[in-house]
């Protein structure tokens, strides 16, 4: 008798098993969009708030060099908050989480905080290493997973394609005429 139960609970786990795998390889779009965070909660887009746009600028520079132009990377995040619906409500957390890691770091804000703290600060949002880390991130810490992809990537890549060329040696980057790259307040550069 007991070897027909261990064959029927064996069949039914065996079709429980097909039936998951089958289920997931039919989602395998939302599972993934679900494990990488792929898609923004939604919320009604709007202005960002001083504060906010402070705190954008902070980990752009905080990310980067004070020594990058933050004045394209904040026209990009004001544009995303006020067009893409849950732009502006991610912003708005990601202030949120920055600055309660600062208090906890002790200081008052993350925008107050000094370069070397804000980048010790970001540095959790960096690429997971090993499958633990991805499977943290992926379970544990999604909104860490939210503020890496639509916030530090976006600064990443949006560096790449401008003020990387500044700093390797460009008057300008592509797209923006040289003579204007040249103008500064007291006439151009030589």
């Amino acid at each position: 008798m007991s070897a027909t139960r261990r064959k029927f609970l064996a069949c039914v786990g065996l079709a429980a098993l097909a039936a998951g795998v089958t289920a997931a390889w039919r989602r395998r779009r939302a599972v993934s969009d679900w494990l990488l965070a792929k898609s923004l909660p939604p919320a009604p887009p709007g202005p960002l708030a001083l504060t906010t746009e402070e705190t954008l600028v902070a980990a752009v520079t905080g990310l980067l060099d004070a020594r990058v132009e933050t004045g394209h990377h904040l026209e990009a995040f004001r544009w995303r908050a006020r067009h893409v619906a849950g732009a502006r409500a991610l912003y708005e957390r990601f202030e949120r989480a920055m600055d309660e890691a600062a208090r906890r770091a002790g200081h008052a804000a993350f925008r107050a905080a000094p370069p070397a703290v804000r980048r010790r600060l970001l540095a959790r949002l960096a690429a997971p290493r090993g499958w633990a880390g991805r499977a943290r991130r992926a379970f544990l810490a999604r909104e860490d997973a939210r503020f890496a992809r639509f916030i530090v990537r976006d600064i990443f890549r949006r560096f790449a394609r401008t003020d990387a060329f500044v700093l390797a040696g460009y008057d300008a980057w592509p797209g923006m005429p040289r003579a204007l790259a040249r103008l500064e307040p007291h006439g151009p550069r030589s």
